[in-house]
């Protein structure tokens, strides 16, 4: 299937095999980088491993944009933003819970109940 010459003043963009299109207006699509790195540090267990797959596909942006997938970086990043939204929601309910936790201590709430 051809699709005739480009428009007049518009190079044609050759990335790799398989991936002939014109590069869309504009950055490569956010990644979410921050959001997944947290969400390792979040809770151990399970969000670890969520963030860590997250963070896989946050790399994955960048790469496939410079290589011509555009679709494929646009969709590595929708995954990379809702596990990177899910880490990101874990390590504030991490945080939150150490800070509680360490409040109720200092004011010696735990000690009182304890003892």
């Amino acid at each position: 299937m051809t699709h005739g010459p480009p428009p007049p003043g518009q190079v044609p963009f050759h990335g790799a095999p398989g991936f002939h299109a014109y590069p869309p207006a504009g950055e490569p699509p956010k990644s979410y980088t921050a959001f997944n790195i947290l969400g390792i540090f979040g809770c151990f267990g399970m969000t670890s491993v969520i963030g860590i797959i997250g963070l896989v596909f946050a790399l994955q942006v960048s790469s496939k944009w410079h290589i011509g997938d555009y679709a494929g970086a646009e969709s590595a990043a929708n995954t990379a933003k809702i596990l990177g939204i899910i880490g990101l929601c874990c390590f504030v309910a991490s945080a939150l819970a150490v800070v509680l936790y360490v409040a109720l201590v200092f004011t010696g709430v735990i000690l009182a109940v304890a003892g």
